[in-house]
Order: C-alpha cells, then structure tokens, then sequence
C-alpha cells in the first residue's frame, strides 16, 4: 500500500500493510530555510520530497507552503486575512471583493488594507519579518483587528454581504497531483468553524469578545447570521470541488471555545458541513490541535471523520489512548505525539524512549490513527527522533481493527 491508500483505508476502518506515520514538516523546513541551517539533503525541496527523504507520509494540509518563501508570495493573498480568509494557488477557491473599493498597500513586511463599506471604513494593519519565518510562520501577524467598537458590525458585514467566492479547481487539482500517492491532499475549506467562531477568533481581540459576549451576545449573533450566506457559498464550491478531503474548523480549546460555546456555536456546523461534505463523497478534517479535555465530552456529536493535529500529554491533560476512545467512533486521529516530544530540551532521549513505550503499548489494534505530530515539527526539531518514530512504526506492523467498541 501506499501511504495515501493507508491513509483512506484508517478512516474507512478498514486494514493496512503499516500504521500510516505523517508528521506536518513545512513549517520545519520554512524555519531551517530561513535560518540558513535546512540540511544540505532538504534543500530546494517541497513537501513531498521531504518526505520522501525521510520516508514517511506527506503531511498536505490546505495547501505546500514550502513551494514559495514568504517575500514572494503575492502580497494581496493576504489582504482579507484579519477576516480569516488566505488566497494560495493550491486552494479551491479565491475570496474576491470587486464591488467595494478596496485600497491596499504593502512594503517590508507591512500590510494596511482600507475597505470602503457604505457604513464606514474597515481598517486593518499586519506585520510579517524574517524573525516570524525563522519560526516557521507563514501567515502575517494581524495587528489592527477589523472589530474595535460597537459601530464597526454593520460595516463588517458589509463586507461579508459582498465577498465573492470563486473556484479554482485547477489550483487545488495542481496540488493533489503533486501530492499524488505521497498523501492525501487536503483542501482549504474555513478556519474558523462558523460564522460566530470567525467573530471570536478573527474579527476582534478574544478580551473584547468575552465581554462582548456576556454584554451583548444577540449583537453578535446578527453579525454572525449576515456572515453565513459567505460560509454557505465556500460549502457550495467545496462540495462541487474534486476535493477528496476538506479542512473545515481549527483551533478548538476548552478555555477559548469553552464548552457551553463549543456546543452551540461549533458543534451543529461541524457536524451539518461533514453531512453536506460526505453527501458529496468527501472526508471533513478538523485540526483539533489545543486542549480537549473538557470538550471531549462533545466530540463524538461532531462526527469528524478526521481530528487532526490533535494533542496529547504531556503538552494537554489526555494520553492518546484517552482521545482515541472520547473521539467518538466515527473519527480518525490524525496526531497523538506532542511537539516538545522531539525537542532535546523539553524531553531527554530517555524520557523520549518511555513515551514511545507508554503510547506505542496503548494503541491496541491501532485503528483509525494516523500517526503525527501536534500541531507541527517544531523547527529545532531532533530529526534522529523522527527516525526513531519510523522505526518504531515499522516494528507495529500491519493494523487489522479490532471489533468495534476497543481500540
């Protein structure tokens, strides 16, 4: 099998020659490029020939970014950022603005956008330098937030009122071809799960929202009612899309998107845009990559077919064995080895060994996971323990799932 047949197979629950091992590694090799330290055997590499070099599975989440450092992407990919919203060729779909005037500037790393809404300009203002690439960041930093006060809602959904959503399906066929049997090609959806997710996690710094939300939390609901025919319109494309598989949803986390939130706010999307997604014979991803302790009573009601990214002991209270049966029966996970687990610092070689030993003898049968890292390889990344975690992968041997009800 190869690693993309493996990869459909765990969430189909059906058996694999090997567990499926993919690691997300662009942000590593954007940090190590831009540190100047990238090993000589990665260099003018993308995503998939990492991978291939160090002979695991091809992490292909929404798009490579590996492909074009950060001071050649286009600068007007990001002028709808603070709304949430990235354009990349490798994505389904570009959001356009054509019947507002929009006037955007950018130099050195600065980016101001002015959106003449007929209630008033939208502001924002973001940042991105060297220093954030050689973290491995690939999106600007948003530093002026599209919502300060009460009288910036309607200009803002103004502006939702008027995106356009236009399909791209040569650029996201482009990426799944270059991704080939390497990985599954996973396609940009929505990062923020719903309409009142975006406000909280896009729109405005989370203090504001909080006591928005406990002020005036009908206010912010309406915002969030004008913003939905958007979310709608990027559902259509998905659905029409050649997308096998779609992120939709990020950056969950008890204390963020506390539960009674998470409840209302999130699960009925999540779990209404996966219906929709399989009605059209696709898989719905989340990246679930922050604390779920006290949502994991509420995760099963969302029926992913894959949680990925997700976080374990010792960054999050829950060991993997914990998350695979809270998930729900229905959903792959697609992570279950914490970052600081490859860094020398946070963890010794021989803590690193008694983790393997810990999670490796609690995977059972070892169905619907897909090993990974959360959320990413950290750029000062020991590589020798990917290998270690290679090896420990090929020692498993093949996965046959055990009856339904046991891991």
């Amino acid at each position: 099998m190869n690693e993309r047949d493996r990869m459909l197979a765990t969430v189909a629950r059906e058996p694999t020659d090997a567990l499926p091992w993919v690691p997300r590694m662009d942000l590593w090799a954007i940090g190590q490029q831009t540190r100047g330290t990238l090993p000589d055997r990665f260099r003018g590499k993308n995503i998939v020939q990492i991978a291939d070099e160090l002979g695991i599975g091809c992490h292909a989440v929404r798009a490579d970014f590996t492909a074009v450092p950060w001071d050649k992407r286009d600068p007007r990919d990001f002028v709808f950022r603070p709304f949430g919203i990235e354009n990349h060729p490798d994505f389904p779909f570009r959001v356009e603005l054509t019947s507002l005037p929009v006037d955007f500037t950018y130099e050195y790393g600065k980016y101001r956008t002015v959106i003449h809404a007929p209630a008033g300009d939208v502001e924002t203002f973001m940042e991105y330098d060297d220093s954030m690439a050689r973290d491995g960041i690939t999106q600007p930093e948003v530093k002026q937030r599209v919502i300060d006060a009460g009288d910036d809602l309607e200009a803002v959904a103004q502006v939702y009122e008027h995106f356009e959503v236009v399909p791209t399906p040569g650029g996201y066929w482009d990426f799944h071809e270059r991704i080939g049997t390497r990985g599954l090609a996973i396609a940009q959806g929505v990062i923020s799960a719903s309409p009142v997710h975006a406000i909280l996690h896009q729109l405005m710094d989370m203090e504001t929202f909080f006591y928005w939300w406990v002020d005036d939390p009908d206010s912010l609901r309406r915002l969030g009612d004008r913003m939905t025919p958007f979310y709608e319109r990027v559902l259509d494309v998905l659905c029409e899309s050649q997308a096998e598989s779609v992120l939709w949803g990020a950056n969950y986390d008890q204390d963020t998107t506390w539960p009674p939130f998470f409840a209302e706010e999130i699960v009925p999307w999540v779990a209404r845009v996966g219906d929709r997604l399989r009605l059209s014979g696709k898989l719905m991803l989340s990246h679930c990559d922050g604390e779920n302790d006290q949502l994991l009573p509420q995760m099963p009601n969302c029926r992913f077919d894959i949680a990925e990214s997700v976080c374990t002991e010792p960054m999050t209270k829950r060991s993997l064995m914990d998350l695979r049966a809270g998930m729900g029966a229905t959903t792959t996970i697609w992570g279950g080895l914490p970052a600081v687990a490859f860094m020398n610092g946070p963890m010794s070689d021989d803590a690193f060994e008694r983790h393997l030993d810990k999670v490796f003898g609690e995977l059972g049968s070892g169905k619907q996971l897909i090993l990974g890292v959360s959320d990413n390889m950290p750029v000062d990344a020991n590589l020798d323990r990917i290998d270690r975690v290679t090896q420990r992968v090929r020692e498993f041997g093949p996965v046959t799932p055990s009856p339904e009800g046991r891991l």
